[in-house]
């Protein structure tokens, strides 16, 4: 049997995730409305160069944004906010009950889903395998605006973070 979670029911007591202003990260729920979408990409083409590094088909962000808290901010905010993220998600039945924090690494593809999510870590009730699930069950939904720039569409690599949620329920 699949129980379908909504966010905004456990959002404050048993979902965490951490977008510390030292990492590459892009919140899977965050996204912008359709209207404040277009108002972000009328700037995309002017940060291009300052925001990213490009080899081939791929682009990571500037390692120098690190140290330049504002930047990153404002690079994110074109590059990496979602242009949808559904309010709920199925939790796979299989993913044990409990407490869990796990950091892991992912890309948005060309097309702007989340892809290569590989787990670095687990701690708690969830083993990696069961982390990644965790991570492609709640991203499947959420769409980013592709990376266009001059005629190319790009994968934007080199994305981290970490989550730290409890999966369960009340009467659990």
């Amino acid at each position: 049997m699949k129980k379908l979670i909504f966010l905004s029911s456990i959002i404050f007591s048993s979902y965490s995730f951490s977008l510390e202003s030292s990492s590459f990260a892009c919140d899977p729920k965050k996204f912008l409305s359709e209207d404040n979408m277009t108002k972000v990409l009328v700037h995309r083409e002017s940060a291009f160069n300052i925001c990213l590094n490009c080899e081939g088909e791929s682009c990571a962000f500037k390692n120098e944004l690190l140290s330049e808290e504002k930047s990153l901010a404002i690079c994110k905010r074109l590059f990496c906010t979602a242009s949808f993220a559904s309010r709920g998600f199925e939790i796979p039945p299989e993913i044990p009950r409990g407490r869990s924090s796990f950091t892991y690494h992912y890309s948005i593809s060309k097309e702007g889903k989340v892809i290569d999510i590989d787990v670095d870590k687990s701690e708690g009730v969830f083993s990696t395998k069961d982390a990644r699930k965790f991570v492609q069950a709640l991203t499947r939904k959420t769409r980013f605006s592709p990376i266009n720039f001059e005629g190319n569409t790009y994968k934007l690599t080199n994305l981290s973070s970490e989550m730290t949620i409890n999966t369960r329920l009340g009467q659990e």
